[in-house]
């Protein structure tokens, strides 16, 4: 019994890491590829605001939009 619970805890515990995941489950697989290229997607948008807002700041364009 006591394998049993650690079996079940051990695998309620399993990471979202790429090498945690159980690849050869086209479910898996389809849902991380999507998971991991909707958090690059939405990483790089974030990268790109800020060098973007550091290089106007930098430039010293200042446009009061009030």
């Amino acid at each position: 019994m006591k394998e049993l619970l650690c079996v079940t805890l051990k695998m309620s515990l399993a990471s979202l890491l790429p090498w945690d995941i159980p690849w050869y489950d086209a479910s898996h697989t389809v849902f991380f590829a999507a998971l991991y290229g909707a958090l690059t997607f939405i990483g790089l948008g974030l990268l790109i605001a800020a060098l973007m807002t550091i290089r106007s700041l930098k430039k010293g364009e200042h446009h009061p939009h009030h």
